[in-house]
């Protein structure tokens, strides 16, 4: 079977694409890959105007093919120069100026540009168009029509052997053109990576929210199904590898003892970043009984000095019903131990969520535990829910991390990793990476995050960048890039992260560093000579 991108349609277009995509994915060997509806931008009298092709086919070493895709019973071509489509009762149903043809020639033309853009290198494979008519026979009128052969179109005819109807364009493009008998596995992937590419940006835009907001729904009833089966636990621990939910898990269990049950909470990290983002996603104005604080918040909140945690009476005013103790291997034992004795009596509930695997500072993950008092085993959540498929491999193959851990289906372009000798290498990197992303691809600013290694970080927030910024701050402000240390960045996420570290950095803190990327990573690496 063919390898579909996306793998999981969740609304096609219209029914004939939906047939069309299904009838590729039967019939053509797994030597290919079929992009749908992939996104690309024409130009208009100097207007930028979005564009799409239906489907994309690409052969593991001969090339690539646009398709442009219409339903309907006929087309017609009048005396206005108007390729009219009919539907079954005579309706026009669409209606332009060039043919099918003609569009997914314009496609062609674009990503063979986009190719030796992108890659700065000539592409030397095969490239074609076809349009396809899947419910009505008109190859016969290829020539009369659109001025077309036979071989770059396809109609119901070929609805049943889609693997010839291809096989032959791709003969038929190829016929002037001289393939390298020598495919290295990089030219293999240029292709494959530029089309997810091009998916991970548009997701990335926050383009695609209404397929989003149903993957979304998706993690949701995963999480509250969760929930729901640890209402009756007093206490548990939860441990899951980067992207699991675990934090998204927490909060709702936070919201749901005070909405619900009216206890007074507590939901406590080390890091105020987090801490601040639930704090936004919710108007917790009117939840007294709800407080969200890092740890640094709590002893200032309760007036004690670091030192005289486990030393000074707490009053009964400031004990909790719920403690809910996020990354929790942030945590040394004395502090563990502190927390613990925050519940209001043996009755209150207390949870912690943890992965061994973001122990960045060290901590005895043993003795926090114990000091926790939770005699159970842990909970394991085994499947990532942040990540695209190709950045969470990567990262699992590149740090050792997570191999229990199941990868979801998104799929995505590989991270992009690079190594520089010298600072200024890399701040003019980045300087160039965010002014593509921002003016050519057209991504919002406020979806890009630099995270940089706590023992780099200082080198790096005086630098004077080409971009506006904010430092030490976690924000969607719509006019700045937020510049934030690893550390503090636990927890969190970003659709495109670019991520600054030492070359054979500390594992634990690249792991964190790398998981933060949703749809698109830069892995900057620097290796001073």
């Amino acid at each position: 079977m063919a390898i579909m991108h996306p793998k999981n349609v969740i609304e096609f277009n219209n029914s004939t694409e939906k047939m069309f995509y299904k009838s590729l994915e039967e019939q053509l060997p797994d030597e290919y890959d079929v992009y749908y509806s992939v996104t690309w931008y024409d130009k208009i009298e100097n207007r930028k105007i979005n564009s799409e092709a239906d489907f994309i086919i690409t052969h593991r070493t001969k090339g690539f093919i646009c398709i442009e895709v219409k339903g309907g019973k006929d087309i017609i071509h009048d005396e206005d120069g108007k390729y009219k489509l009919l539907d079954e009762y005579g309706d026009v149903i669409y209606e332009k100026t060039i043919s099918p043809h003609q569009q997914a020639e314009k496609s062609m033309r674009y990503f063979y540009n986009l190719y030796e853009e992108t890659y700065n290198t000539k592409y030397s494979r095969i490239y074609g168009f076809m349009a396809a008519f899947p419910r009505f026979n008109i190859k016969q009128n290829a020539n009369s029509l659109f001025y077309q052969v036979r071989d770059n179109t396809i109609d119901h005819s070929d609805m049943d052997n889609l693997k010839k109807a291809i096989d032959n364009a791709f003969s038929y493009f190829g016929q002037n053109i001289r393939i390298p008998e020598l495919t290295t596995e990089q030219d293999i992937k240029n292709l494959q990576n530029m089309f997810k590419r091009i998916y991970a940006i548009e997701a990335s835009k926050g383009a695609l929210i209404e397929i989003k907001e149903k993957e979304l729904n998706k993690i949701n009833e995963i999480e509250d199904n969760i929930i729901n089966l640890l209402v009756n636990y007093k206490t548990f621990a939860i441990k899951g590898a980067a992207g699991t939910g675990k934090s998204w898990i927490a909060y709702k269990i936070a919201l749901s003892s005070v909405i619900q049950h009216s206890k007074k909470v507590l939901l406590i990290s080390k890091s105020e970043f987090l801490s601040n983002y639930f704090r936004n996603q919710y108007d917790i104005s009117s939840l007294d009984r709800l407080n969200i604080l890092s740890y640094k918040e709590l002893l200032e909140k309760l007036e004690i000095q670091e030192k005289e945690i486990n030393n000074k009476e707490i009053s009964f005013l400031n004990k909790y019903d719920v403690i809910i103790v996020d990354e929790a291997q942030d945590f040394n034992e004395e502090e563990a131990f502190f927390l613990r004795n925050l519940t209001l009596s043996s009755n209150s509930e207390f949870y912690i969520f943890y992965d061994d695997e973001q122990n960045i500072y060290n901590n005895k993950l043993d003795k926090t535990l114990e000091n926790f008092l939770i005699d159970q085993p842990p909970y394991i959540l085994t499947e990532n829910l942040r990540n695209t498929r190709n950045i969470y491999e990567w990262v699992k193959l590149k740090t050792k991390f997570a191999k229990q851990t199941f990868t979801n289906q998104i799929d995505g372009p590989d991270p992009k990793s690079l190594v520089f000798n010298t600072k200024d290498q890399v701040c003019k990197y980045i300087n160039n990476t965010v002014i593509s992303l921002t003016q050519k691809d057209e991504v919002p600013i406020k979806y890009i995050k630099i995270i940089i290694d706590d023992e780099i970080y200082d080198e790096f927030k005086d630098e004077n960048w080409e971009f506006k910024y904010e430092l030490d701050n976690y924000t969607n402000d719509k006019n700045n890039i937020n510049i934030i240390k690893t550390s503090d960045f636990k927890g969190l996420e970003s659709n495109v992260v670019i991520y600054i570290h030492n070359y054979n950095s500390n594992e634990n803190f690249s792991y964190v560093g790398l998981t933060r990327a949703r749809f698109y990573l830069y892995d900057i690496q620097l290796k001073r000579q």
